[in-house]
């Protein structure tokens, strides 16, 4: 039996989830509408929209600072972010800004790889949406990192669903070596692979970040909008390239348009993902990129000629379809979206936990009420009797 099991606060997992729906279906109709093979263009765009809505962001929020310290900002409480003035960082300065110079170094890398380098390798020679369809290896490299550096735990439920995560990864690659089988699958693999680990290892700093050291999301995604334009640019002059050059469309005001929604939903979802982030955790901030995967691969399918390949193009389309939507379902079982009652896979939900707490606390109440009933009344035979015994 499984139920659907509704927490608090998912107001900032939607909104990312909505950001980076937009954001998905701008770059399925770039690469539809122009001649695109990788581009760092995209690159620049998501540094510069990090650092313009970080800063902005940033700003409001020192705003409210100014003038109410006890509010929330953005569902986070403002006591967490505030800085000097109200908590000192555990690590030193330097350690701090050493992480964020590496989270933006993994953010630069890993999306230099997604824009430029994986686009120009499987351009019309290997399935456009193996990425989308290999993104189990971020909920994998996500759990196990949560796991031996942040000390989460992996309970027996979370277990249960990586355990199925873990096969349904096999089978996606099985199914792209039976299917589709090219020598450069195996250079996209390990390039997926690096891909996806970077983006965990991005998560896990922000994540401690946030939790260890009480830094300003803002400030942090403001500073790596920064780092990460002075690498973009810096890798730019030294290879001769010329973003501008590096896409061809014979639309240029369509392609202005869909650059700046990709700009704006890019930002957006990076706001909103590092609050998720924050007030969740990197497998839930995993959950919001893994749930539209079944969605993207019937868009690329139906707009970008994906999977058609050989005779069995239906069955190969459906068999990918079918795994990511189990991927999907194993993803809200470890995030305790939905929850198993079955094989005690439900003892440790938070639900479950919070249930037995209360009735814990029932049980405390009535039988302190009870104690306290019973002690009144034998106080009130213990008056009576004194009583009896002056009127004797």
């Amino acid at each position: 039996m499984i139920k659907i099991r509704i927490r608090k606060n998912l107001f900032y997992p939607m909104m990312l989830l909505i950001f980076t729906f937009i954001r998905g279906i701008d770059y399925i109709l770039l690469i539809n509408k122009s001649e695109f093979n990788g581009t760092v263009l995209l690159t620049i765009l998501m540094f510069l929209g990090e650092f313009i809505f970080g800063l902005i962001f940033y700003l409001w929020n020192l705003h409210f600072l100014s003038k109410e310290v006890n509010r929330s900002f953005m569902g986070i409480k403002l006591k967490l972010i505030q800085g000097k003035s109200e908590i000192s960082h555990p690590d030193k300065n330097i350690k701090i800004y050493f992480l964020i110079f590496m989270a933006s170094f993994f953010d630069f890398t890993l999306f230099l790889l997604d824009t430029y380098f994986l686009p120009r390798l499987y351009y019309n020679r290997i399935s456009i949406s193996l990425t989308v369809r290999l993104r189990s290896i971020l909920t994998l490299c996500s759990a196990l990192l949560c796991y031996f550096l942040l000390r989460f735990p992996i309970l027996k439920h979370q277990l249960f669903s990586l355990l199925i995560i873990f096969i349904c990864l096999l089978s996606v690659i099985g199914s792209e070596f039976y299917f589709r089988y090219s020598s450069l699958i195996f250079y996209a693999l390990i390039f997926t692979f690096v891909i996806y680990f970077l983006n965990s290892c991005l998560d896990i700093v922000e994540k401690y970040l946030l939790e260890y050291n009480y830094i300003n999301p803002f400030k942090i995604i403001m500073l790596e909008g920064i780092i990460g334009l002075l690498l973009i640019t810096l890798y730019s002059i030294i290879n001769g390239i010329n973003p501008f050059n590096e896409i061809k469309t014979n639309d240029t005001v369509l392609l202005v348009i869909f650059l700046l929604i990709y700009f704006a939903s890019g930002a957006g979802r990076n706001i909103y993902r590092i609050i998720t982030n924050k007030l969740f955790s990197p497998m839930t901030r995993t959950l919001t990129d893994s749930i539209l995967d079944p969605i993207s691969i019937i868009l690329y399918y139906k707009y970008n000629n994906d999977f058609i390949y050989k005779r069995e193009v239906n069955f190969y389309f459906i068999i990918n379809l079918v795994i990511s939507f189990i991927i999907v379902i194993c993803g809200c079982i470890y995030n305790e979206i939905l929850v198993i009652f079955c094989c005690q896979l439900d003892e440790n939900t938070h639900s479950q936990v919070a249930h037995r707490a209360s009735i814990l606390e029932k049980d405390y109440e009535l039988s302190s009420g009870g104690s306290n009933a019973s002690d009144n009344q034998s106080i009130k035979s213990d008056e009576s009797n004194e009583s009896n015994e002056e009127k004797d």
